[in-house]
């Protein structure tokens, strides 16, 4: 089982606040990944907060990537999981219904159906629902199992910019 903090902030999509458990046919297989598998939302730990809900699909740890988070996130209009954050992970994420706005290294601009955000690590990175409109979306976080993380280039920076 693993644990998934709150919000994709203190590690962040740590961030998305909920405390997540790995399904059942998840066991580690003999080279350290969970088993293969096709997972529907219904499957999940759904997890409801203000903001909206978050379906964790995917959160044990493969043969090369440690941590892994592959979920999505249902925004409400004009709502985010919390302010753009900064993690030693590397991330994807995709809109796959919706429009608001990317948050990337302080840099504000217009996100749709479609863009896909990679945040190396250590960069500032989030997304906020149109006022007007919900937004989903699909999240790849990952680490490798068998490197280091890289080292915080400015430690004294905050894991979250609040704006």
């Amino acid at each position: 089982m693993t644990l998934f903090k709150a919000s994709l902030i203190a590690v962040s999509i740590t961030a998305l606040g909920a405390c997540v458990q790995a399904t059942p046919e998840s066991k580690s297989g003999e080279n350290g990944a969970a088993a293969s598998q096709i997972i529907s939302q219904s499957e999940t730990a759904a997890d409801a907060a203000d903001w909206g809900t978050f379906y964790p699909y995917f959160t044990d740890d493969t043969h090369v990537l440690k941590p892994v988070l592959v979920g999505v996130a249902k925004i409400k209009a004009g709502e985010q999981i919390h302010h753009p954050h900064r993690h030693a992970d590397e991330e994807y994420l995709m809109v796959t219904a919706g429009r608001g706005t990317w948050s990337l290294n302080g840099v504000d601009r217009p996100a749709k159906t479609g863009d896909i955000l990679f945040a190396r690590a250590w960069d500032y990175h989030g997304i906020t629902a149109a006022d007007d409109s919900p937004l989903e979306f699909v999240v790849f976080k990952y680490s490798g199992r068998h490197i280091d993380a890289p080292a915080d280039p400015q430690p004294d920076l905050p894991e979250e910019q609040i704006k």
